[in-house]
């Protein structure tokens, strides 16, 4: 059966909550975002991954625009570089893969958009019929395989890696659970080379993400130049990016793209913004307003 929902949209799923916001448990959601990327595209085929290196398969399109989007940008380079780097670089990039990957998930009829706030579309909290087989919530269907003794599927074997490795845990399960079932849970975690690889990568970064949440908490009021330049230290931060080169133009200074990112945190107030390089437009991070717009 073809595979209703992809491994980043899944993972975007588990964070939303009741209320239709991010759950506070997804400090890591960018990298984990990021690393869901890389493992889908290691099940289809198009990536691979070694001990050190992250290879390039095929980049041939997958026909998911998210996906392709994501590989399109991993073969404009194809030097021999580890997977953090390549966590890091898509991860600047996941403020953009929210908005696609929400969009795509109402397009899917799994979410809808209503005053603002993003619900699942179906009570049951259960996908389409999609050839005769009703598929099951992600959350559910990871916690029974879990608490069972069947061997994960892929699809699930990563949704696994990337909620154990990514600090996602209690997005899905109770914390006595946790404890109860964590040999499991490591078990089917590091089942998977490429998984393991990616994993490793993402707990370094999670560790960084976690470190400037803090640091940020403690921001006071300041100018547009000295909110910027704490966005771009708070983004280094977190993907522990030393290079100017390997930051995008937009958070890059001495480009006119910087310049402009200046402008609009200065109009909006705020430098919780990011920008999104297929549309070509800044955002203040609200999601739901994307589809008012």
């Amino acid at each position: 059966m073809s595979r209703f929902l992809t491994i980043p949209e899944e993972i975007l799923l588990l964070s939303i909550d009741e209320s239709g916001g991010i759950s506070p448990e997804s400090k890591t959601l960018d990298v984990v975002i990021a690393s869901a990327l890389l493992m889908d595209l290691a099940i289809r085929k198009r990536i691979d991954s070694d001990l050190h290196y992250l290879i390039h398969v095929d980049g041939s399109p997958t026909g998911d625009a998210v996906l392709d989007d994501a590989l399109t940008f991993l073969f404009e380079d194809k030097t021999q570089k580890a997977p953090v780097y390549w966590i890091s670089q898509l991860g600047l990039r996941a403020d953009a893969y929210k908005e696609d990957l929400l969009a795509s998930l109402v397009l899917k009829r799994v979410l809808k958009v209503e005053n603002k706030r993003i619900l699942w579309m179906f009570a049951t909290r259960r996908y389409p019929v999609i050839g005769n087989q009703e598929l099951k919530e992600v959350k559910a269907r990871v916690r029974e395989l879990i608490f069972g003794n069947e061997l994960p599927e892929l699809q699930d074997m990563a949704i696994i890696s990337l909620a154990y490795y990514g600090s996602l845990l209690e997005l899905i399960f109770a914390p006595e659970e946790i404890d109860q079932y964590l040999p499991r849970i490591e078990q089917i975690a590091r089942m998977d080379l490429i998984g393991q690889n990616i994993g490793k990568a993402l707990h370094e970064l999670s560790l960084s993400f976690q470190i400037s949440s803090k640091a940020k908490a403690l921001l006071g009021i300041k100018t547009p130049e000295q909110k910027l330049e704490e966005l771009v230290l708070e983004i280094r931060t977190k993907f522990r990016i030393e290079k100017d080169e390997d930051l995008p133009a937009w958070l890059r200074k001495g480009t006119d793209q910087y310049r402009k990112t200046l402008q609009f945190i200065d109009k909006e107030g705020t430098s919780d913004v990011y920008y999104h390089p297929g549309k070509q437009q800044y955002f203040v991070r609200d999601y739901a307003s994307v589809f008012s717009r």
